[in-house]
């Protein structure tokens, strides 16, 4: 008895997700049985192919792959995510646009505040609490999803945009 209930939790956790559906598959198999999706194509597309097809309007072809894949140098990766993270550099780097430009956009509106607050003074001390206190809150969310994202590209489940080639017919 206490065999079987190994061996069905060994079955249980013997399984792979496809990236596009999300359906369990066996870890052996090739192609996708819900989408149709190859796996062993979807190992070679890379991160060129997503951008080219972000910037063309066609996110239907891209999907999120846990992992560098070719077209990514995963040491500059890791050095971008570190030093210019907190600006969004690694994002723009993957062709993750939208979260990058939150990065940097929350990240210079906090620098600009906190050069203006030091060299002006306030006349209503309990407004300027208020201000600080909300934008060092969204400045504190940035530095988190920042401290989030060193800890997935180092343990490699940072999720990067891949594409396979395209030819429309």
């Amino acid at each position: 008895m206490c065999y079987n209930l190994n061996m069905n939790i060994k079955q249980r956790f013997d399984y792979k997700k496809c990236p596009r559906c999300n359906f369990r598959t066996a870890k052996s198999g090739i192609i996708c049985p819900n989408c149709s999706l190859n796996y062993t194509k979807f190992d070679m597309a890379t991160n060129l192919e997503a951008k080219d097809a972000i910037s063309k309007g066609e996110k239907a072809r891209v999907l999120m792959r846990k992992g560098c894949p070719t077209d990514v140098n995963r040491l500059k990766l890791t050095l971008l995510t570190i030093f210019l993270g907190f600006l969004g550099a690694h994002l723009y780097y993957v062709g993750r646009w939208k979260k990058a430009i939150f990065y940097t956009v929350f990240f210079m509106i906090g620098v600009a505040y906190s050069i203006i607050t030091t060299s002006l003074t306030i006349s209503s001390v309990n407004l300027f609490w208020e201000l600080f206190y909300i934008l060092y809150l969204v400045w504190g969310a940035v530095i988190i999803l920042w401290i989030i994202d060193i800890v997935k590209v180092c343990f490699n489940k940072f999720k990067i945009p891949v594409s396979l080639p395209y030819n429309k017919k």
